[in-house]
This record gives structure tokens, C-alpha cells and sequence, in this order.
């Protein structure tokens, strides 16, 4: 034994004794677990006064350091030899125990690797003791921890790796260094009979045989999560040893777990060891590593060990599960070695879910709620019932949402309304033509008049003088008159209603006609001749016209009228008129009328008043028609039609929103009615 097999430090990593009288120095290493050690000093050691709870201890084999630990209870005995104290110790892994993630954490998913959620984990420590080393994982599970302590949160990490892993640490550095690592399945030590076996016992053992398993995380009832979307639909998975050991089923439960791929990797790792019957070897052996120095003859928990015995037929390579000694000095060279095909049985689980469940009770499961939503008013086909209604994003299930409704007749509460007065015009009129009734004509007779004898007044007479042949048009001069005369002799005709016209006469030679000679023809026309040159010829028709002024003729003689009247007999007679059919048409031209109205009010009529009720309605639920027409339904499943996130879920932190439109005027009354899971986080204390 060296000098100081044991060495004591305080709680800030000073060294404060060296304990030379330790004795029955053991010590513990199960495999992922924490390890443990123990020691004892006489009772009157006045080293016992530095060995304070939770200071730590180096224990050290010979040369090679076993690990740091750390003081938790001790205990005094009484014996034959002497009094005692035997100090427990445990892995300065657990000062991870000392901190709490308290409330609720979510960490990993896309992008985030074991190592990220590792360091995530160590951040949380009060003082930072442990930093992160070696990962040999790059996994992306999302997990979720409330209330729990550091060190449970590190185990957990792997726990969903189909692959072995192992948990290492290196002591001898400050912050301590934690080291997550896939082992070696390389053999690494031998055990063979008749060299360093001492001893062997065999244990196979299928009472915990599983070959179905069942997984249920986070929830209750109904609402426990599942990772059945993930499998088909089966809220299990089967092992491929179903045929040579059959079907037996395990239901495995951990309330920690809250995503279905994270549940659904946990239950395959934890499969692959329950699918076999266990097999576990207990070997008492002889450490010979002092004497040949060789590391095949050094047991090291994780490493694997072939194991040889002849005469049992035993040849069988496996992992160290747990290396014991229980006197590093008394007995050095006494081993307990525990080998197994897998590193943890059912019991194991179990008591590890044991631990769990009291996790549990801190952990928030949430709640199951109904929800209603109530709706009732007017609507048309412009202006629909529409409902809307928000899920919020804590909401971790949704067992059903139903939908009821029903149609009734329009409802007015009054009728009348004030008014204000103004001009309003009335619309334009475009006019037209209206025909009135046609008539059928007729005679109409005036009234008989008996006749008589009427007298003109009486006229004084007098004297009018002027030329008795002279016959005048137009006196006034007002309209032009032609006459037939041409340039030369002028003859004076007597003319009646205008001129003779101008014919010629027809000749080569003198024809015993003077020029101007004017001839009376059988017709009693006038044709004047004109002579021209050597010739004479007759003028081609023609005719001059002129203007007459006002004028007046002077009579050459008088004529005397005496002073007379006229007296005019009118004999009995009558009037007829005739009108023939006929039909009046009057024309109204475009244009429009005004109208205005004085400033009024209309008093309000008090009441309820039912107007039309819709026939039919069409649904829309977030835009999506549903196929039911009908003014009335009741329980109608609407989640196949509302608005889903990518995974396919109801998508919540939003609003929802079902839209009723009405064929006519009416009212519409509906309800909605949901079944929720709702987590108990988030929000305040108010």
C-alpha cells in the first residue's frame, strides 16, 4: 500500500489530508451509471475531522488513479476490533445532481447535435465544474425536461441511440471533462479457466422477454402521446425474434418523452435488449495486471472480455457491465466481474422508471378541455355567418371539433326611421310620343239661320276719272313684269295678263314686211318682224322683263256714283262641317320632376318582425366547401377541413374561421364545439 491510498480536498479542490490509515478501500463501476466507493478509518483518526461531508476523495490502486469522489454519508461502528468509520462516497459526476433545470426547457430538433444540447445542459450549472469533451454522436432529437436535475438530463440524452454508447469523464483536468463515446467492440481482456478464473456462474433469464413493445410519453388517456403516426399506425413495434420466442408485449411508458420520433427511437434502442433472453455471467477472478502489467489481464468497465471455460462449454465475448473489488489492499487480487449480452435488463428499466415516475410528479401533463364557440345573427348571401375562433399554440392534441347549425327566418327588431328632410329627383323621363284615342270623323250641322236682308252702310258717292281700256296687274309694283317688246319701233298693244310672245318669222328675203311690222295670228297671238341687212328675219322668242313702280293711272274721263247703299238677301240656310277620322299624337319631351321633402322625423316601431327563411347554404371552413347543403346539421366533423401546418397537424397559433352564406335573406344559430389537450405551461401568475 503507498503512503496515502486516499486524499482528501475541500469543497474548492484544496488538499486538506492524507489519509495513511484508510483501510477496506472498495469501489463500484457499473457501466453509464454512477459510480461508488467507500473507506474506513479508526474512530480515533484526527483525519476524521477533515473527512466533512460532500469533500471530495481521490482514491488511487497502486499507481493507477481509480477516480474522484465525493463524501455522503458515513458511518460509525462498534466491533471486537475496535470502533470504525466507513465513509460512502460517490462520483463527482453527482455534483451534476446539485443543479436543476427548473421549470420547463426545450432543446435539439433540426439542426441543433447531441453536442449542442449536451453543453446546453452543462450551462446550467450554479458553478461550472464540468465542461464538454469528446462526442462521437451528431443525433437531432428535440427533447423537453421540467424541474430536473442536470445529471438525470445528461442520462437522458442518449437513451433514444440505437447504437451503444458510453459515458467517460476525465478527473485529473479542472472544469472536469465529460466525454460521450461509442466503445470499442474489440476485445480487450480475457478470462480463461485455470489461469484468472476463479469462479463463473451463468444466468439466462427470459422472464422479462419482450418482443412486442408499446410506447406512450407525454399525457394521459386518449391524449397520450403515441408514436403511431410514425409506424403505420400501430402504437407499437415487433422485434424480428417473434417467431422463435412468439409474441410478448411491454408496454414502456415515460411521460419525459413529448415528440413521437423521439419516443419511437427510445423504444427500438430498448428492444434490441429485451428481444433475447438475458444472458449474464458473474466471474470471481484474479487480477493478475500487477504481476504482468499486460491490459489484457486489466478489467475495465465497457470493454469487452472474452470468457473461456472448457469444461462448461462456455465461450462467450460480452461487455464488463460492473467491476467490483471490495479491498483494494485486503484483497487485491479479488474481482467481481459482471458480463452480459446486453447492458440493462428489464429490472434495471424498471427501477430506472421507478426513479422516473418521481420525476413525473413534477412534470406538467396537462389537461383535457371542451371548448364552445356560440354564434346566432342575420346574414345573406353578400353578408354570410361567419365564426371564427383561435387555437392556441399550446394546444399539444385536438380530439374532435364538431360543428352544429341551424337556419330560421330573418329578424327585425323595429321599423321606421328618422329623416332629415332634402330635394330628391325623380328618375329621368327619356319623353316620347303618345297617340289619343282615334276618332271616327263625322258631320256636325250648325243652327240654322232663318235668313234676311242686310244693308250696307250708305255711301256718300263722288267722281272717278281714268282710261276706260287700261287694264293693270299688280298695281302695288311689288312683283316683276315681262313684256315682249324689242329694240326698234315701238307699237302700242293693248296687253291682257302680259305680253304676246316673240315668234319668228321665217324667210330668205323682203317679203314686203317692214321692220317692227307686228302680225296678229289665227291663234290670236302677236309676232313682230325685224328686218337686218340685205335681209330681214323673223326674231327667235324672247322676252323683257321689268319692274313697275307704285303708280296710278289718271282716268281721261269722269264717271259721278251718287250716294247709294247695297243691300244683300241672305236666304234661310245652315252649316255643315265635316271632320274626317283622325287621331291627335302628342310629343313629351325627355326631362324629369323635383321633389322636396322638408326636414322630418318617422317615430320607431317597436317589435319583432320575421322576414324570408334560406333554403339552402353553402360551408367554407378556412376556404375549404364542405359538401352539406341542408338549413339544418348537427355534429359535423370539420377537422378534415381546416387549415394543416407541414406535419400534416391542425395548425395552431391562429385563427380559424367557418363561413355560412345563406341562399336569401334569413338568420343562421351554429355552435362549435372542441375537445382539446392543452398543455399546463406557459403564461403567468395573475
Amino acid at each position: 500500500m503507498p503512503k496515502a491510498a486516499v486524499t482528501i480536498y475541500d469543497a474548492n479542490m484544496r488538499r486538506v489530508a492524507l489519509l495513511e490509515n484508510a483501510h477496506s478501500i472498495g469501489y463500484e463501476m457499473p457501466f453509464n451509471a454512477l459510480w461508488t466507493a467507500t473507506f474506513t478509518l479508526p474512530a480515533n483518526d484526527e483525519k476524521n475531522a477533515e473527512c466533512k461531508p460532500l469533500y471530495f476523495v481521490e482514491i488511487f490502486e497502486d499507481d493507477i488513479r481509480i477516480g474522484l469522489f465525493r463524501i455522503t454519508p458515513n458511518t460509525a461502528r462498534r466491533s471486537s476490533d475496535g470502533q470504525t468509520i466507513t465513509y460512502q462516497c460517490e462520483h463527482v459526476l453527482a455534483t451534476l445532481l446539485d443543479d436543476v433545470m427548473f421549470q420547463y426547457h426545450t432543446v435539439g430538433n433540426l439542426g441543433v447535435y447531441t453536442a449542442d444540447v449536451l453543453r446546453y445542459i452543462l450551462q446550467r450549472q450554479s458553478t461550472q465544474r464540468w465542461q464538454l469533451g469528446t462526442v462521437a454522436f451528431a443525433r437531432q432529437f428535440e427533447y423537453n425536461w421540467e424541474n430536473e436535475n442536470l445529471l438525470g438530463a445528461l442520462f437522458s440524452v442518449p437513451k433514444p441511440f440505437v447504437d451503444s454508447y458510453q459515458w467517460t469523464w476525465d478527473t485529473t483536468v479542472y472544469p472536469w471533462r465529460l466525454n460521450l463515446i461509442a466503445p470499442s467492440d474489440q476485445v480487450e481482456a480475457r478470462i480463461r479457466y485455470g489461469v484468472n478464473l476463479k469462479g463463473i456462474e451463468k444466468t439466462v433469464d427470459p422472464t422479462n422477454l419482450c418482443t412486442r413493445l408499446y410506447g406512450l410519453g407525454y399525457g394521459e388517456g386518449v391524449n397520450q402521446l403515441t408514436f403511431a403516426e410514425l409506424n403505420g399506425g400501430k402504437p407499437y413495434i415487433d422485434a424480428d425474434t417473434q417467431a422463435q420466442y412468439g409474441v410478448i408485449s411491454r408496454i414502456f411508458v415515460d411521460r419525459r418523452f413529448e415528440f413521437p420520433d423521439t419516443l419511437l427511437a427510445r423504444c427500438q434502442a430498448m428492444l434490441n435488449e429485451l428481444k433475447t433472453p438475458r444472458t449474464t455471467y458473474r466471474v470471481q477472478a484474479a487480477e493478475l495486471y500487477r504481476l504482468t502489467k499486460d491490459p489484457i489481464d486489466r478489467f475495465r468497465t465497457g470493454s469487452m472480455v472474452r470468457i473461456q471455460d472448457a469444461e462448461l462449454g462456455v465461450d462467450v465475448t460480452a461487455r464488463v457491465m460492473n467491476v467490483r473489488k471490495r479491498d483494494l489492499y485486503g484483497a487485491p487480487g479479488d474481482v467481481e466481474i459482471e458480463i452480459a449480452n446486453r447492458s440493462q435488463d428489464i429490472a434495471g428499466t424498471i427501477a430506472d422508471l421507478s426513479n422516473r415516475q418521481r420525476i413525473n410528479e413534477v412534470y406538467a401533463q396537462g389537461a383535457t378541455n371542451l371548448d364552445s364557440h356560440d354564434f346566432a345573427d342575420n346574414c345573406d348571401p353578400q353578408h354570410p355567418a361567419i365564426i371564427r375562433f383561435f387555437l392556441p399554440e399550446e394546444t399539444a392534441r385536438i380530439n374532435k371539433m364538431i360543428l352544429s347549425y341551424q337556419c330560421g327566418p330573418f329578424r327585425g327588431y323595429s321599423r321606421g326611421a328618422a329623416a332629415g328632410g332634402g330635394t330628391s329627383q325623380t328618375t329621368s323621363s327619356g319623353g316620347g310620343t303618345t297617340q289619343t284615342t282615334t276618332s271616327g270623323g263625322g258631320t256636325t250641322a250648325t243652327s240654322s239661320s232663318g235668313g234676311g236682308y242686310v244693308s250696307s252702310t250708305a255711301s256718300g258717292g263722288g267722281n272717278t276719272s281714268g282710261p276706260s281700256s287700261l287694264t293693270t296687274t299688280n298695281p302695288g309694283g311689288a312683283a316683276p313684269m315681262e313684256t315682249n317688246y324689242v329694240t326698234g319701233t315701238q307699237w302700242d298693244l293693248n296687253f291682257q295678263y302680259g305680253p304676246p310672245e316673240v315668234t319668228q318669222l321665217t324667210g330668205r328675203h323682203n317679203h314686203g314686211f317692214n321692220n317692227g311690222d307686228v302680225f296678229v295670228l289665227q291663234d290670236g297671238s302677236y309676232r313682230v318682224f325685224v328686218e337686218s341687212g340685205d335681209h330681214r328675219h323673223g326674231l327667235v322668242n324672247h322676252k323683257h322683263t321689268f319692274m313697275l313702280p307704285n303708280h296710278t293711272h289718271d282716268m281721261p274721263h269722269t264717271h259721278s256714283i251718287p250716294a247709294h247703299s247695297h243691300g244683300i238677301s241672305i236666304p234661310n240656310h245652315e252649316h255643315n262641317v265635316t271632320i274626317p277620322n283622325h287621331s291627335h299624337d302628342v310629343t313629351i319631351p325627355a326631362h324629369s320632376h323635383s321633389v322636396t321633402i322638408p326636414e322630418h322625423t318617422h317615430d320607431m316601431v317597436y317589435g319583432i318582425f320575421e322576414g324570408p327563411t334560406p333554403t339552402s347554404v353553402s360551408i367554407h371552413i378556412d376556404g375549404n366547401l364542405i359538401p352539406v347543403n341542408s338549413t339544418n346539421a348537427n355534429n359535423i366533423n370539420i377537422i378534415p377541413y381546416l387549415s394543416k401546418s407541414g406535419d400534416g397537424k391542425v395548425t395552431r397559433g391562429t385563427w380559424h374561421e367557418i363561413k355560412i352564406t345563406p341562399n336569401s335573406l334569413g338568420r343562421v344559430t351554429a355552435n362549435v364545439v372542441t375537445q382539446l389537450f392543452v398543455q399546463s405551461r406557459g403564461g403567468g401568475d395573475f
